[in-house]
């Protein structure tokens, strides 16, 4: 049979440009040669490393030896955010940390994604935001589009695929609320204002 693929290859299906596909390459060297191989005190460089390719990183914030941020451009972390070690951060487009956001281990935030249903599986980016005092239990998946609001807790190994409102306590596959993290009278004192 000589039937047609549906699939058409297309070396433009990442839509980068020269540019930005040369400094992926040099930041991969920089991060096998000088971040991965840096030992865990040594924070403080690894945080540097990031700002110099381009990441906004406030005061405080922790970055592990073995995380692993894709582009570091895209990257924007409050103050006193973390990255577990083995976090995957693949940020073809912005990815957002607010203040006292912590990230367990085996996260990956994927922000971008494929359009299944054109030829060329065309890619598909949305920005994800985390907000203040957020925590990410181990080994979940956060998915592009999302939003996870302040002092949320998302357990670990749940997916999310949808916005989760603050202060809420989620987890499970599908991922559904359990609950409220702090009592509302008392969340009041600890709200950042939107």
């Amino acid at each position: 049979m000589n039937k047609e693929l549906w699939f058409v290859r297309d070396c433009k299906t990442q839509d980068l440009s020269r540019n930005i596909k040369m400094l992926l390459i040099v930041w991969k060297v920089v991060d096998s040669l000088f971040f991965k191989t840096s030992i865990s005190i040594l924070n403080p460089w690894r945080v540097f490393l990031l700002r110099l390719f381009g990441a906004k990183i406030g005061k405080g914030c922790y970055v592990a030896q073995h995380a692993t941020i894709l582009m570091p451009w895209n990257l924007i972390m409050g103050n006193h955010s973390s990255l577990d070690d083995y976090v995957y951060i693949k940020n073809t487009i912005l990815v957002e940390l607010e203040d006292f956001v912590s990230i367990g281990v085996f996260t990956h935030i994927v922000p971008d994604g494929h359009d299944v249903r054109t030829r060329n599986f065309a890619s598909v980016r949305t920005p994800v935001k985390i907000h203040h005092g957020a925590f990410i239990g181990a080994d979940c998946f956060i998915f592009g589009g999302v939003e996870i609001g302040q002092f949320a807790v998302v357990g670990a190994k749940t997916s999310v695929f949808k916005n989760v409102e603050e202060n809420t306590v989620v987890y499970g596959t599908p991922c559904t609320v359990h609950g409220k993290r702090i009592p509302t009278e008392q969340y009041v004192q600890y709200r950042y204002s939107l």
